[in-house]
Order: C-alpha cells, then structure tokens, then sequence
C-alpha cells in the first residue's frame, strides 16, 4: 500500500542521447530578414571564435538565477562546459530557493538538458541561416557537445542519487491487557544503481507476535492497525504543494479519532513510529512521527503522546486524562474555545516589526494544522473516558453521579437564582462557570521552529490546559473543588528575550448538605507579562521597547443556610507598564503607567427578622454557617 506511492525518477544517462522533441525556435524575425541581405566578406569572418561567441550567447541566456552570479573579474571568459554546467546548477538553486520537492527538481533537470540540446541546435540554425554552417563549423559544435556531455553525466547523476535516494520507515508496538506484544515493522527504500543509473526499491515487512491472540484480542488489534493505516497513508502521501515530496504530520485530514474506540478491555495501549529521509541537495529533509498511548487501569489514567518533526519545524503535544468522565458538549466547546483564542493570543502577540507572525505565513499554517490534530486528540480522549465510564464498574458510575449532583445544583444557582450576579469580572471567563463533568485532564501544545543557521531566530508557541477535580466528605457535608488553567506562552528560545505570557484560572468550590447546595465559591484570575524588545546595532544588543505586568482577579463567596443568602464579592485590578519614549531621552528613559483598583461587596438577603427574634434558629444559623466555612475552607487548601 505504502511502496506503491513511491515513484521511480528518470533515468538520466539518456538525457544527453535522446532526440530533442517539439524544440521551440528561438531565432528571431529580424535575423531572418538581416541574413539574405548581410555581405559575403562579412560572413567569411565566422571563424572558430565567432561559432564559440553565438554558442556561449545561446548558453548563457538559459542561466537562471541571475547574470550576477557570472563574475568577470580580469575578463575571464567561460568555457562551453562551464556555462553548461552553469546552466543546471543555476536551475537547481531556483528549485531549492522556491522549496521544490524531488520530483520537481527532477523536471528542472530534464529541462535544463534539453535547454542545453536546444542551445546547440540553435547556434547550428543562425550559422546555417547565415550560410556559415561548413564542415569546420560543424566539426566544431559537435566536439563541444561531446565535450559538454562527458562534463554534465557524473554531475547528473549526482543530482538524481541525491533527489531519488529515501527511507521510510514505519514501526508499531500493541500491548494487550494480558500482556501480549505485536510487533510490525514495515520499511521500504529507495536508492540509486550506480551500474544501470535507475533508482532501485527495497521493501520489507515483518510480524512478530509474543503470546497467544483471543478473538477478541485480533478484533481489538485490527481496529488499531485500521486506524494507524489510515496515518500511514496520510504521513506518506505525496503532495505536490508540499516543500517535501511527503505532507508532514499535522495536515487537516490527518487524525486519531480511532483513539475514541480503543478496547480497553483487551488493549492497554500501543506505540506507533513513522519517519521519511529524502536526499536533498542542501542537505536531508527529515519527517519524523511518534505516536504513544497507553490505558492504566490501576491508575484509571490514560495517556497519550505526540511528537512530529518536519524539517525544522517540531510539534509536541500530551494529553493526560482520567479514564472517568461523563459527557459536557458546552463545557467541550468551551474549552475549544479558549485553546483557540490562546494560540491566538500568542500568535498575535509574536508579530514582529513587520507585524506578521515570528513563524511565517506557511509554517504559521502547519502550526494551525498541528494545533487542529491536538484538539481532535483531546476530544478523542474525553469519548473514550465516556465510553469508559458507561461500561465500568460501579465505583466509576459512583464518582461520576456525585460530580454530576454537584454539577446540576451549582448550574441551577447560577442560571435559574434570581439572586445571583455572577463574579462580575472586568474579562470574560473563557473557561466557562460552573462544575465540568468531563474527565480530568492535563495538556500541553507546543510548536517550534528551529534554525537554518546560527542567526536565525527559535520561535516557539505553547499553549497548556488542565481541569483538576477533587471531591471531599465530612460529616452530613460533600462536595467538590475543581480548578480550570489555561496557560499560553511565546518566546524565542533565547535567541532574543522577547515573550509573552498569559494565565487564566477559574476555581470553584461547592458544599452540599441534604442534596442541597449551601456554599459556592468562585475565583476567576487573568495574569499577563509580556516584554519586547528591538536589536540596536550600535550596542550589538536587544535593548527594552516594552516591560507589562498585570493580573485581574474577581472572586464571590455565597453561603445558601436557611434560605439566607449571604455573599462575598471581590475585585481587584493591577497593571505597571512601561515604554520606551521614542526618539527621546537616553536608552533608560521610559514612561511608566500604573493602575490599582480595589473593590469589596457583601450581600445579605433573607428573613433576618427570624434571626433576631428566635435565638435557636441564629445559634443553628452560626453553626452551620461555620460548618460549612470550615469545610470550604480546609477543601479550598
């Protein structure tokens, strides 16, 4: 399936030999007409020298690049071969500066030999157009040609080694739940046969299984291999967009979606590695796939790990989830929501002077295609901690009926209360209120782009987001403390100080007592550091544009006792910025902007009357008040 995408390039030994077909002319109008017409005494002047200048004036007019890079210094002249050879090297170096993949420097090559052909008959047709074409002029041409093609077919070959030679590799480990391995190898090359000049394939395919499969265990074990099929297929197409002969990891179409059906109850995880190597000529082009997820039953965690590298750009991805869970499609979303809205917080915040992404427009793209697999992984998993959960023991569906009461009676108040007001906060809380009922996970996104030489520079995005619940029980009081954290984070890898940093949290406690909600706590957080900095070639350094700190936190306290609504609420808004002043002062002269803002609110509503006149319900009021304050408070730690 895979071999067969591999193609065999052109033989090019025959290149030099084979006829020239549907040459396109190029002698001009004017020539025609001037010829009849020039004098015979002129024409007797077509010496050697003069069929080497039309030669070389047909030469090199192919050169590609530009004619700065034929250097003239003390009026060296170049030789037929050297400017044929000029001819293909400067096609090639157009190819690899437009990120042209195999195939196409292959075409370029074809039609650099033919160009050179074409260069000969042409000088043949204005000598005859002349009436210069005599058996001294055509001994001539032929002896260069000849002396052109021995010069050209060691650097061909060369070239279509280089181009055509590969390794593709891929390896897949499954383990069972009993503890059974299988093992396939799958590995195809392709070479350059020095003694015929053809690209040869080499394919081989291994199978090793340690223990004994049940049915159910092969079932298992082909819903897997169909997957991976499926990435195989994807990582090794050929695409003729690509800067690669091969699409990188992380194109739209390329998912794990299979992961949301794994069977656990055979399976307890594979590992599965994918890698190319294409022969380029300024150096290897390398493709690398790995790909790990692993079922704990013990732990009831699964895990799963990604890493792919093509060429020098590197994506990396973990995500780390409870096999419990239960279904929230509006806290999914929201959570989608917010990793998107953080990548692009930071790609915004990664423009440089010309006010583009530090990344580029096209690997800015294969970062949004690899950011796109990441979130389909994170959705994969939480199915599967669904599905998990639907089948599992009793203690499961007890974990997750407990998450889901708290969850109902928390969303309850928030949108159906008429008491309720909300935090209030100066921003959004991105990641959504109330309980989440999906599993609880940890994950991390990053992209990475490393350098072609020393100078350049190393940017790199990455994006983390975790939901951590805990469920406590004291005495006739039960509950929950969740904690949702979104991180985003940019910087250059210290090539330059450049970064930009931002941290939201929501946190949420709630008690319960007699399946009723009597203590809800909320803090929403946003912290922002950012610092920019523009390089000075006088000082050969980075010198301080913009320095920002700044956090915003919003928190409310409610306690539900009695039917008496007490609650706390808390703001607070800090912000130092400073900026470079432009054009004035000394380097240190900045302009300095600070905000702090404080404000506090305590909202009492109820029959307080009861209180007041019946000294029994106040005392049962205090206690359960302090109950439930001490048990929010000690959860909350």
């Amino acid at each position: 399936m895979i071999n067969s995408l591999l193609n065999s390039p052109l033989d090019l030994r025959t290149f030099i030999t084979q006829p020239v077909n549907e040459q396109t002319p190029t002698l001009t109008d004017e020539l025609k007409n001037i010829a009849p017409t020039m004098a015979q005494e002129l024409l007797s002047e077509f010496d050697g020298k003069r069929v080497e200048d039309i030669l070389h004036q047909q030469l090199t007019s192919l050169i590609t690049i530009s004619s700065a890079s034929l250097p003239t210094a003390f009026n060296y002249q170049y030789s037929d071969k050297e400017l044929a050879l000029r001819t293909v090297i400067s096609s090639q170096q157009e190819g690899l500066l437009n990120n042209e993949n195999s195939d196409k420097l292959m075409q370029r090559l074809s039609k650099s030999v033919k160009d050179i052909r074409g260069a000969y008959a042409n000088t043949n047709d204005i000598l005859s157009l002349l009436g210069q074409l005599g058996h001294e002029q055509e001994s001539f041409l032929a002896s260069s040609e000849q002396r052109v093609e021995r010069a050209l077919n060691p650097y061909m070959e060369q070239i279509s080694q280089t181009n055509n030679e590969g390794n593709y590799n891929f390896e897949i480990s499954v383990k069972t739940k009993e503890g059974d391995v299988i093992n396939i190898i799958f590995n195809s090359s392709q070479g350059f046969d020095e003694s015929t000049g053809k690209a040869v394939d080499s394919f081989g395919l291994s199978y090793e299984v340690e223990g004994d499969l049940s049915e159910a265990e092969h079932q298992a074990l082909t819903q897997v291999l169909s997957g991976v099929g499926e990435m195989a297929d994807e990582f090794f197409k050929v695409s003729q967009n690509s800067n690669s002969k091969y699409v990188p990891a992380g194109q739209s179409n390329f998912n794990i979606d299979f992961v949301s059906a794994f069977d656990h109850q055979q399976l307890s995880g594979f590992d599965v590695s994918f890698s190319t190597t294409e022969g380029q000529q300024l150096g290897d082009q390398k493709n690398n796939l790995d790909l790990s997820y692993d079922v704990n039953q013990e732990s009831n965690q699964q895990a799963l790990t990604f890493s792919s590298q093509a060429g020098i750009n590197e994506i990396d991805f973990s995500l780390d989830m409870s096999t419990f869970g239960g279904k929230d499609a509006e806290q999914m979303q929201q959570y989608i929501t917010t990793l998107d809205k953080n990548l692009e917080d930071s790609r915004y915040n990664s423009k440089g002077e010309n006010e583009t992404s530090a990344f580029g427009k096209k690997d800015d793209l294969k970062m949004q295609q690899g950011f796109a697999l990441f979130k389909g992984a994170f959705a994969s998993m939480s199915l599967a901690a669904q599905r998990y959960s639907e089948i599992e023991s009793l203690a499961a569906q007890q974990f997750i009926d407990g998450r889901a009461m708290v969850a109902d009676l928390v969303d309850n108040m928030i949108t159906s209360d008429p008491r309720y007001q909300g935090l209030n906060s100066e921003t959004n809380n991105t990641l959504g209120d109330g309980v989440s009922t999906l599993a609880d996970f940890d994950a991390t996104f990053s992209f990475s782009k490393e350098s072609k030489n020393f100078r350049a520079l190393h940017p790199k995005i990455e994006v983390s987001l975790s939901q951590i619940t805990e469920q406590h029980k004291s005495g006739e009081l039960s509950g929950l403390t969740q904690n949702k954290t979104v991180n985003t984070h940019f910087d250059y890898q210290l090539t330059r100080p450049d970064y930009y940093n931002k941290t939201e949290s929501y946190n949420i406690g709630a008690a319960v007592k007699d399946n009723e909600l009597v203590g809800l706590d909320q803090q929403h957080q946003v912290d922002v550091s950012k610092e920019t900095y523009l390089f000075n070639p006088e000082t050969n350094q980075y010198e301080l544009e913009m320095a920002l700190n700044e956090t915003i936190a919003n928190e409310s306290n409610i306690r539900l006792i009695n039917d008496i609504w007490l609650e706390n609420k808390e703001s607070s808004h800090t912000m130092a910025k400073k900026e470079r002043i432009a054009n004035e002062g000394q380097p240190e002269d900045f302009k300095k902007t600070n905000h702090h803002s404080y404000n506090k609110l305590i909202t009492l509503i109820g029959d307080l009357d009861k209180l007041a006149e019946n000294k029994h319900a106040e005392r049962d009021y205090l206690i359960a008040l302090n109950e439930a304050n001490f048990f929010m408070d000690n959860n909350a730690k």
